[in-house]
């Protein structure tokens, strides 16, 4: 039996379309596999309590193992017990910082700015800058919520930000030091151990450890669903398979075949023949990539899957669209803002919801307010509960500049509420059927969008209509046929377990299996 272990930055309670992504791959492999493994890169002060929550909360399976470069090698095998800190430091006089959205306080000792000391919502600590005398930040210490020092960074006193880190174990030694570039990424690292090693860079740095971590599970199968993870995986001297999934555009702007392939894609193009498979999620994706690069390996097309049952159907408010994407310029919120201003000229009393979280929210906000629809358009923040928010609208809207499937098109269909889409790269037009259960809409034509949502708003009929055909999607790119297609990817026979064939039942009960 094989292990597929995806190779990954970080996962998160909070997160985005790719993280969502991989997470429900892993769970739906887990039905199959006896063990699925993920392999974190990224450094995360409160990692095991983050994969606790995302384990509780039903977002990631207990089958699912994950394992983190920083957390095996510094020893952190077990979920913080919370160690309260005061707020009160002998010989400083402590002022709260009251812009920080968690507890923080400037610590002053003979007038002088001497800390700077942020703690997490349940009173433990969660950092410590240390100033000299002229304000500027020296270093910077980090500690678990056990009241570990787990990394401290030393910063560049011109840029104000880290130029090396260090790592720590539990006694205070130092276990890994990174030198961080001026660009921020991060280059040498150095383990100290028995033998201590250099490493050129952090990606090796990272191969090296998935070198001797893969040892531990039968026949691995190592997957890159993020361009940041290329080279780490290509990097791998182990005897494993290989997998690169391709989950976004790769063009610059204007993001279709005219363009250049972006920089951040140079690994993946220039070393897609390293891979034993590379799968994409729509075929125009596959056929834009062969007809610039000579492509020798396996290529797979796999869609994403949609949610396996359809939900039970709450009432809608038929003068509400919304939105669930992160506030980044990819998403072009501020198009589906604009063109809601179209709408609100015809339906005075529309709303439109946007869910998320991210760096343009205060541009957001501005240009609402800048567009007088302080009273239409509302920033709610993220969703926990997706298919609620969905089934609260008349339609959902996505106004992206680039996708590489889309997948809150399916999930949005699934939940039964149609969807009124940009005709982008890639995915809608794969997953929309124009006029049965939703509408595609030239790229930026705002006015055009802003028509559909109003007819879909004043018309209940046809609404209902879109909305009946919507959940065939769950059987369109349904989950069986998803785990089957990545089973039989990794040379194995697929037969379908009897979760699956009860699934098979439910999807028939309502109506689905038809072809």
């Amino acid at each position: 039996m094989k292990t597929p272990i995806f190779v990954f930055n970080s996962l998160n309670v909070e997160r985005g379309g790719l993280t969502k992504a991989v997470m429900k791959r892993a769970n739906i492999l887990a039905d199959h596999y006896g063990k699925v493994v993920f392999f974190t890169l990224a450094f995360q002060q409160d990692h095991k309590n983050i994969i606790e929550k995302l384990y509780k909360s039903g977002q990631l399976d207990r089958r699912v193992e994950v394992r983190n470069y920083y957390t095996d090698l510094l020893h952190i095998s077990k979920v913080d017990n919370p160690k309260e800190a005061s707020v009160e430091v002998e010989g400083f006089h402590a002022i709260q910082d009251k812009k920080s959205k968690q507890p923080a306080f400037r610590y002053y000792k003979d007038g002088v700015y001497k800390e700077y000391r942020r703690f997490n919502g349940d009173s433990t600590l969660k950092l410590i800058d240390y100033m000299d005398d002229s304000r500027t930040r020296l270093s910077r210490a980090e500690y678990l919520r056990d009241g570990r020092l787990v990394r401290t960074s030393h910063m560049d006193y011109i840029t104000n930000k880290p130029k090396l880190h260090r790592y720590l174990l539990e006694d205070g030694t130092c276990r890994i030091t990174v030198w961080v570039n001026p660009s921020g990424s991060e280059g040498r690292t150095i383990l100290f151990g028995e033998e201590d090693v250099e490493y050129d860079s952090i990606n090796h740095a990272y191969a090296a450890w998935i070198d001797t971590a893969v040892l531990e599970y039968e026949a691995p199968v190592i997957m890159s669903d993020s361009r940041k993870t290329d080279e780490t995986v290509q990097l791998v001297k182990a005897d494993v398979e290989k997998v690169a999934v391709a989950h976004n555009n790769h063009f610059e702007s204007p993001y279709d075949e005219t363009a250049k392939t972006k920089k951040s894609w140079n690994h993946f193009v220039e070393g897609i023949n390293s891979f034993d498979h590379v799968v994409f999620l729509t075929h125009e994706q596959e056929k834009d990539i062969t007809s610039r690069y000579r492509v020798t390996t396996k290529l797979h097309v796999i869609p994403h899957a949609a949610p396996d049952t359809p939900p039970a159907q709450q009432a809608y408010q038929p003068k509400v669209a919304v939105t669930l994407a992160r506030f980044e310029g990819q998403k072009r919120l501020d198009e589906g803002i604009a063109a809601f201003k179209h709408v609100v000229e015809k339906i005075p009393d529309a709303e439109y919801h946007i869910y998320g979280f991210g760096p343009l929210e205060d541009d957001l906000k501005a240009q609402i307010k800048r567009l007088g629809l302080e009273k239409n358009v509302k920033l709610l923040g993220f969703s926990s509960d997706p298919t609620a928010s969905y089934q609260s609208a008349a339609c959902t809207i996505l106004t992206s500049d680039f996708e590489g499937f889309g997948m809150v098109l399916t999930e949005t269909l699934a939940a039964g509420t149609p969807a009124v889409a940009y005709d982008i790269k890639y995915g809608p037009k794969d997953i929309v059927r124009d006029d049965v259960d939703g509408y595609l809409v030239k790229k930026g034509d705002q006015k055009a969008l802003a028509d559909k949502v109003v007819a879909i708003m004043n018309d209940s009929n046809l609404r209902d209509r879109l909305s009946e055909r919507a959940t065939e999607v769950i059987e369109r790119f349904s989950e069986e046929s998803f785990k089957k297609d990545w089973v039989e990817m990794f040379g194995q026979s697929y037969t379908p377990s009897e979760n699956d064939k009860s699934q098979e039942k439910k999807r028939s009960f309502f109506g689905f299996g038809r072809k």
